[in-house]
Formats: C-alpha cells, structure tokens, sequence
C-alpha cells in the first residue's frame, strides 16, 4: 500500500492541483480476488465418494454401492464415479443426477444382478441405457420383444431399396385422397413385388400401377408415377 505524504502547493491556477480523489484513483489499492476467481485459479482434487452412495435422480432417491456404479468402465455412470469428474449434491448431501429418475431403478437392478425390466418398460428403459452408454443392457433388450421384432423389421426394410422415397409418395397420394374426399383419412392398397438384384437408382420401378379409383361422379383416374 502506498500512503501519500506530502502536499501540493496551492497556486493561482485550481487546475495545476491534483485532486485528493485523483490521488486515490492513482494509487488505489489492488482490489482482493473473488471466490470464484480463486477457485478457478485452485485445480479441483478428485472427488471422492463412499462405498455406499446416496443418489438423487431427477428428484427420486436411491442408494447403491460405488462398485455397481462402476460394473462396465464404458459407461457414464463409471465415468461420472470415477473420481475425474466433479458431482454436485442436494441439500441433503444426495450426488445428483439431473435425469428423470422413473426408470433409473431398472438400470441399477440390471447393474446389480443383470435383472431385465418388464416387456412393457424395455422401450423406455432402453432409451434410459443409451443416455448412459450401457451397452451389454441395449444388447440384452435388443433380444426381446418389443424390440427384437423392431430391429427384424429394419433389417427386412433395409433390404427393400427406395422403401423411404416410396413411403413418403404413398402418403402423398393418401393425402391428396383425403383432401378431394374431405375425409379424415383415407386408403389405399398398395402391391410389393420382388426385383432382380442389384438394382439401380435408374432401375427404380414407378408406381405407374398405384393408383386409386374416384367416386363415380368423377371420372378422371389418378396415377401416380
């Protein structure tokens, strides 16, 4: 700190004189770094965590060993708990997780003993797994239904060339239907047949034979093509 002993001599000119608040402002005192500015400045340690971890998820409370947090090194959860990673708490010293929390039950049981959730949770408790990268739990759930017949249908329509173009055109023509109609919906029956493979984008069959038939006051025939 600098302490300013002497003083101006006063002259005619009040402008030759420099102002006790000038002074001030020329030596002001280095102003004391914030806690924020010091924590910036400090590495964070790593974080520890107990053997046994209350958790708050999204609201809903649980409890659970660190070693089951940590079963697969790949996921997020092991990654979260690794001690790399800081973790805030609640009020109640709770590790928080800002997820919803409903299904968050059937992860922990699966990392426990691989218990799997009922046919009616595995959707959402499959979307649950990809938000915490667990991947033997999307493997098991893939296996049983709903889902395995989803991804035999994607298999099955990934065989079928064009199927999005085509589908996207059949709901065209649904739609001009139900407009001419004023309907709230309309139908349409539609033929598959199977192509030589490979095929070509310049070997995509037409839909020259979907077509629709209007009511009999109409006489005009639809085509798509």
């Amino acid at each position: 700190m600098v302490v300013v002993t002497g003083q101006n001599k006063v002259s005619g000119n009040p402008d030759d004189a420099m102002s006790s608040s000038d002074a001030e402002d020329d030596f002001q005192e280095p102003a004391t770094p914030t806690a924020s500015q010091a924590g910036q400045a400090l590495p964070l340690l790593p974080q520890q965590f107990p053997e046994v971890v209350p958790l708050n998820v999204g609201g809903m409370y649980f409890t659970t060993r660190l070693s089951t947090l940590r079963r697969y090194e790949d996921t997020m959860l092991a990654a979260m708990f690794s001690g790399r990673h800081y973790i805030p708490t609640d009020a109640e010293g709770r590790y928080f997780i800002d997820r919803d929390g409903t299904y968050f039950g059937d992860i922990l049981n699966f990392l426990r003993s691989g218990d799997l959730p009922p046919r009616e949770r595995v959707r959402s408790v499959y979307k649950e797994a990809q938000y915490y990268s667990i991947g033997p739990l999307l493997d098991s759930l893939e296996d049983i239904q709903p889902l395995k017949g989803e991804k035999v249908r994607q298999a099955f329509l990934g065989l079928m060339p064009y199927y999005k173009d085509h589908l996207e055109r059949i709901i065209e023509i649904a739609k001009l239907r139900a407009m001419q109609r004023k309907a709230r919906f309309a139908k349409l029956k539609v033929c598959v047949f199977k192509e030589e493979m490979p095929i070509t984008p310049y070997e995509c069959p037409h839909f020259n034979s979907l077509r629709f038939e209007r009511s009999e006051s109409e006489t005009k025939l639809f085509e798509h093509h």
